[in-house]
């Protein structure tokens, strides 16, 4: 049953909506769009959380991640409206590891790919992490230092409009679904809001290196942190049909941080937090078919009360994705312009105008 709730969560996970498109609202010389067909896709994709704790007196840093298998799975999408399913590979990736412990995880997130918007929705919760740095510390016969009570949770969402919509297609890179024919690029704008969390039964930082660090005794982390962002996009195209994407935004975030410690004593302060987010993409694109392989990053950073002591939350999603193009057929279509009446009415139009 368990299982069965959690491929409905990476159902839903997955759905995304996407801006409608127009022929007279982008340049056709410089992209193509293949909304009006059915867009059939195979997916390998990798997701990873980490936290991350550090100090200038630290001869390493100290980075908790999840220990989860890669995914497998289909995907389909007409004009705005996507849907994609996929099942852990358990043991055939060589980056999972049961030795490692077991991280139980709820991980939603809402895609918004639009011709004008870019937009990530989070709602993750994460526990069981287990150690991945220089540091010797793993108990005598394991491989690794596992933590099996942090748990760390994300939600928020990022939002940027793309200004030179008419020629730079960021569909074409991420979706496949559209054909970016000739280089092009664009600056961005928007901004991000999140709230998140991690704590431990005990100290983040392990008793063998609490003299490295100055906020070894903090055990719970929790921060709200928003701003307004800026950022730009641009394609390489080669020969029209080969391409590399690469997006980068600089968010001016303020962030509200408390910190807790092993005797239950709360510390909260405003600081000033810049953070960066990018995605970036190559492949082959043509009429019928393509094929590329993305990279998403969200990284949040954040300074501690004691000294220099700094956090550093992120999550790293990797994808490999081939898509194929076939008529949609009456029925797709009907379905599609129906749900688009009701985003409609509901306010929504917006992010499929």
């Amino acid at each position: 049953m368990r299982k069965a709730i959690l491929f409905s969560f990476f159902i839903v996970a997955a759905l995304s909506l996407h801006a409608q498109y127009r022929s007279e609202r982008y340049d056709t010389s410089y992209y193509i769009s293949y909304r009006h067909k059915l867009t059939l896709g195979a997916i390998a994709a990798k997701k990873n959380t980490v936290f991350k704790t550090d100090a200038s007196s630290a001869e390493n840093s100290l980075k908790y991640l999840s220990n989860s298998p890669g995914r497998l799975g289909i995907s389909g999408s007409h004009d705005f409206v996507g849907l994609a399913a996929t099942f852990g590979v358990g043991r055939l990736d060589p980056s999972y590891k049961p030795e490692r412990g077991k991280t139980k995880q709820t991980n939603l997130q809402l895609s918004i790919t639009g011709r004008k918007v870019l937009a990530d929705i989070y709602f993750q919760n994460y526990k069981g992490l287990y150690v991945n740095s220089g540091y010797n510390i793993a108990p005598v016969g394991l491989p690794n230092y596992t933590r099996p009570d942090i748990e760390t949770r994300l939600y928020g969402t990022t939002v940027n409009l793309i200004q030179n919509s008419r020629k730079f297609s960021a569909q074409a890179a991420f979706l496949l679904d559209a054909w970016q024919r000739r280089s092009a690029g664009s600056l961005l704008y928007g901004g991000e809001f999140f709230y998140g969390s991690a704590k431990g039964d005990s100290a983040f930082i392990p008793f063998q290196l609490k003299d490295e660090f100055p906020h070894a005794n903090v055990s719970k982390l929790d921060f709200i942190t928003f701003g307004p962002g800026v950022g730009y996009g641009y394609t390489l195209v080669v020969k029209k049909h080969f391409f590399a994407t690469a997006i980068a935004s600089f968010n001016a975030d303020v962030s509200y941080i408390k910190e807790q410690d092993d005797n239950h004593t709360q510390h909260s302060f405003w600081k000033f937090n810049p953070n960066l987010k990018a995605k970036g993409a190559i492949g082959y694109n043509s009429e019928n078919w393509g094929i590329a392989f993305s990279y998403v990053s969200n990284r949040l950073f954040f300074k501690g009360l004691e000294g220099d002591s700094r956090y550093l939350n992120y999550n790293d999603n990797y994808k490999l994705m081939y898509a194929r193009r076939i008529n949609a057929g009456k029925s797709i279509p009907k379905l599609t312009r129906f749900a688009g009446k009701i985003i409609n009415k509901v306010g929504l139009g917006f992010l499929i105008n």
